[in-house]
């Protein structure tokens, strides 16, 4: 009979990028970090699990958040879902799932050490400041609001937040615009020594 194997190393669980590229899912580098991947990946990734009445991607939702910050704040609202680009968008009410099977702090787990690797690869001190946590979150809070209004199925209760939506309405971009969107942004506020692209 054949020897039972124990788990795979770490470095073994991969995952094949838009650009070809390996990513190690439990195992994140920043040397790995291209960000032209994530745009790809999070502009095709959609908000709401799909719910919404028509395709609305994560990379749009992430220049919402990025547009209400101040310019030195920009990038950490642009990369605050980067993850998402690796382990997809994984919607609240999932998590809350996860929660009562004890699986939330292994997510947690898996989200930490991929943003820590990404913010690296940009620059970026991880975890941020908690005054820049904060400005993200009521950012990020303001877009769902916005989202719910304006791309959720209609009759829908108002949206689970304690903030107003925007003013202006939101426009679901094709996931091409949304990505080029997302990667000009990125362009604009990345060091010039993380613009690492294919």
């Amino acid at each position: 009979m054949p020897k039972e194997t124990g788990p795979a190393p770490t470095r073994d669980i991969t995952m094949t990028t838009a650009s070809g590229r390996t990513w190690r899912l439990l195992d994140p580098s920043p040397a790995d970090v291209d960000f032209r991947d994530i745009a790809a990946h999070l502009a095709k990734a959609c908000r709401f699990a799909g719910a919404c009445h028509v395709p609305y991607s994560v990379a749009q939702h992430s220049v919402v958040v990025a547009d209400q910050l101040p310019p030195s704040l920009r990038l950490y609202g642009l990369l605050h879902d980067a993850h998402e680009a690796f382990i997809g968008d994984i919607p609240a009410p999932m998590k809350a799932a996860l929660a009562v099977h004890n699986g939330r702090e292994v997510l947690r787990s898996i989200v930490e050490m991929h943003d820590a690797a990404i913010h690296a690869a940009a620059g970026l001190p991880w975890p941020p400041p908690r005054e820049v946590a904060q400005a993200v979150h009521q950012a990020d809070l303001r877009a769902f609001a916005t989202e719910w209004r304006d791309l959720m199925p209609s009759g829908q209760t108002p949206a689970p937040v304690p903030c107003r939506p925007l003013g202006t309405r939101i426009r679901p971009q094709p996931w091409a615009k949304a990505e080029e969107a997302f990667f000009a942004a990125l362009q604009d506020h990345l060091p010039a020594q993380s613009r690492r692209v294919a």
